[in-house]
């Protein structure tokens, strides 16, 4: 595949108080062809909130609403943003028709997550069905870098694998990934802009 054009997606970061108050902080997708940038969109989504799936859609539809070609996937860096706001990539799978790869770059303690969820969120069972059921979907793939644990919708594991290799430069994480999550972390790191954003 030459020159796939691939979309990531990741959150940017927010203090403590922000989760109390449920304020709001960016979501950013970047568009990429093979591995050069070529369009961003941002959005705003709520520390803790529900709206992560709405927000993803619609960086993605506004991201691919000018192109001639078809996106051959999105990225995502696990299914939570903002806290424990969520992205289900099974419902941007079907709604979008293109492929979505999670990348899973850290071990999840699901008992840990099930129980903070029982604290804090009365709709507890559906945050931790859709943080279950991608975490224990997925799987270690061999990658140009290194092997990552993924789970995929719409693309075979394999061809997965062999797309994120493409598309590595850096990192092992794919191009528009890590530049979704470079320009939301910067972009948040001081707190005068997420002020704007509450």
């Amino acid at each position: 595949m030459i020159n796939p054009l691939t979309i990531g997606i990741d959150d940017g970061y927010f203090t403590q108080e922000f989760k109390e108050l449920r304020l709001k902080t960016l979501l950013v997708g970047v568009l990429c062809v093979g591995k050069n940038p070529e369009n961003i969109k941002m959005t705003t989504v709520v520390v803790d909130g529900s709206d992560g799936t709405l927000k993803a859609l619609e960086i993605i539809e506004g991201l691919r609403r000018e192109l001639a070609s078809n996106v051959n996937a999105v990225f995502l860096d696990g299914v939570t943003v903002a806290g424990f706001n969520f992205i289900d990539p099974e419902e941007v799978n079907a709604k979008t028709g293109i492929p979505v790869i999670i990348l899973f770059k850290t071990k999840l303690k699901l008992e840990k997550v099930r129980a903070a969820l029982m604290k804090h969120f009365s709709d507890w069972r559906d945050r931790y069905e859709v943080i279950e059921r991608n975490y224990w979907r997925a799987r270690e793939v061999i990658t140009r870098k290194k092997n990552l644990r993924i789970s995929s919708y719409g693309l075979e594991l394999s061809e997965a694998s062999k797309l994120i290799s493409s598309l590595q430069h850096v990192s092992a994480v794919p191009e528009s990934l890590r530049l979704a999550d470079l320009i939301a972390s910067e972009l948040t790191k001081h707190t005068c802009l997420l002020n704007i954003l509450r």
